[in-house]
């Protein structure tokens, strides 16, 4: 259905009437998220539809409602007054507001300027951080992911990271289809609009006195659990609770489980709570300072970069580190770290220096990781944490190893053939002839084998992938993978020679196979 906003901007909408209908009944407002529509709501519909009356419908810019051009100091008003209109259209006069991600900024403006009308609030992974610092850089990255204006990019980050649905399924085909219809305007907009009013948004949430529930979803990467407590905590009305085996959209996810939850915050008996505890509020006085706007000056750790897989580089907060790598053990120690997140100073000594006496081994293990300190400037940048006991890298890092230990790993467990595809191609990016140059040493060998045997499984299963599509020459640059971990792999000089025969190769399966029989006499010994 459409109602007609002023000037001939269309809202679509749907209101359905409960199917157990009584004088009693309550109706839901479902607002949904940045990029998706009111069809997001599907999956958990069918649980509601018994006990309440229903609306969703499609915010300005989304699905099948109109755009229109306004002054980005007015969005807040517009998208309130779209909502209110919508509500007396229907002669709706209370209702619960669920709302998702970008979906309950609004739901929050609707009910600070109509609170008599809302009954309580939902939010679903509300998209608040701890400082408008972070707000902004989050904006930045998601509008560099548009920053050629295709959607699909900025599509590809946010989709696989709301859902657990599998790629290629029709649920996740919804997802997408919803994103094709916003437009890099309307997104843009959005995004410096919400990252521009963070700190009033994040006011308005904590002085908010209404019944509210904030739901998590217990593997959202985006905005994880120990976030979004965090932020819950901010508001003393406000109840926290995590839907496990759920990523961001966990309505989608675990509709069920996510309505029961919803149906058992209704029925709590709000009206005779207990006053706080004045005691208690200055005990937590400390904890809930963790999200006070006031922190905006915060040090916020610099990025670390550091590459492995090529020649050696360090960057800190995008400068790089050039000299010092070379001294007291001081690349061989980041690299352990970046390997082992947090280690005991004991486990570090064993291998690092595992013939030195153990109060030597620490000695040593003290100057050269004060050495590492200096060269990360670690007093300004605590990159590193370290106790008497432990050590620990304390910044997010973006290294190439680590990101090709990773994708091993999704592409060994994927079942999905396609997605499976998408991984290896994107592993294979990282092969090169000399990229474990920098796992040289007899701690990391374990590492570097296990690896290359996970990289091997991988290059096999897409060569008989693309020799069972008849695409032989692909196969035979796949199998030539292997020769870089292992020369001495008589399977891949084998396989090879089968198909170049089978490619019509002739002269080089004539050549392959020479190399097969000359390795023979070691079959059996390779390390597959």
């Amino acid at each position: 259905m459409e109602y007609i906003w002023e000037n001939g901007l269309t809202l679509n909408y749907e209101y359905a009437q409960a199917k157990q209908p009584n004088p009693e009944t309550e109706t839901l407002v479902l607002i949904h998220g940045m990029g998706f529509d009111l069809r997001c709501w599907d999956r958990i519909i069918p649980y509601m539809e018994e006990e309440y009356h229903t609306l969703r419908y499609d915010f300005r810019g989304h699905g099948l409602s109109g755009t229109g051009e306004i002054a980005l100091s007015k969005l807040a008003s517009l998208y309130t007054e779209h909502l209110h209109a919508l509500v007396q259209h229907l002669n709706i006069e209370q209702f619960h507001i669920l709302s998702h991600g970008a979906g309950c900024i609004i739901g929050l403006f609707f009910s600070k300027a109509y609170p008599g009308k809302v009954r309580s609030n939902v939010l679903v992974s509300l998209p608040l951080f701890n400082s408008t610092n972070t707000a902004y850089k989050y904006a930045d990255y998601r509008k560099d992911l548009i920053k050629h204006q295709s959607m699909r990019t900025l599509a590809d980050h946010v989709i696989p990271n709301v859902t657990l649905f599998r790629q290629g399924s029709p649920e996740m085909g919804m997802l997408y289809e919803a994103f094709s219809r916003v437009t890099f305007d309307v997104y843009v907009e959005l995004l410096d609009f919400f990252a521009g009013a963070h700190s009033d948004i994040m006011e308005m949430f904590k002085q908010h006195t209404g019944p509210t529930l904030l739901l998590t979803g217990e593997r959202d990467p985006m905005y994880p659990p120990y976030l979004s407590s965090l932020i819950a905590s901010a508001n003393p009305n406000c109840r926290f609770m995590t839907i496990y085996n759920s990523s961001n959209m966990l309505f989608y996810d675990q509709p069920e489980e996510t309505y029961k939850q919803i149906q058992m915050f209704f029925a709590s008996e709000w009206s005779h709570r207990a006053p706080l505890d004045p005691l208690l509020m200055d005990l937590h006085a400390d904890f809930l300072g963790m999200v006070d706007t006031d922190q905006e000056q915060q040090v916020i750790p610099p990025r670390l970069k550091v590459v492995l897989l090529k020649p050696f580089q360090v960057f800190a907060d995008d400068s790089e580190i050039l000299s010092g790598w070379g001294r007291r053990r001081a690349k061989e120690l980041l690299i352990y770290l970046l390997l082992n997140s947090a280690v005991t100073r004991d486990q570090l000594c064993e291998d690092l220096w595992k013939d030195m006496e153990p109060v030597k081994a620490r000695n040593q293990l003290r100057v050269c990781l004060n050495h590492l300190k200096q060269l990360l400037n670690n007093d300004e940048t605590k990159l590193i944490y370290s106790s008497n006991q432990q050590i620990s890298m304390q910044a997010t890092v973006n290294c190439d190893l680590l990101t090709l230990l990773e994708r091993t790993k999704l592409a060994l467990e994927e079942t999905n053939p396609e997605q499976k595809d998408k991984w290896i191609q994107e592993i294979f990016q990282y092969i090169h002839e000399d990229m474990f140059r920098n796992l040289n040493q007899e701690w990391n060998l374990n590492i570097r084998i296990r690896l290359e045997i996970q990289l091997i499984t991988l290059v096999y299963h897409q060569a008989d992938r693309l020799a069972g599509q008849g695409n032989y020459t692909g196969a035979i640059a796949c199998l030539k993978y292997v020769l870089l971990f292992n020369p001495e792999e008589y399977d891949a000089y084998e396989r090879i020679a089968h198909l170049c025969k089978q490619n019509n190769q002739m002269h080089e399966a004539r050549k392959w196979r020479s190399k097969v029989e000359k390795l023979q006499p070691a079959k059996g010994q390779n390390l597959v």
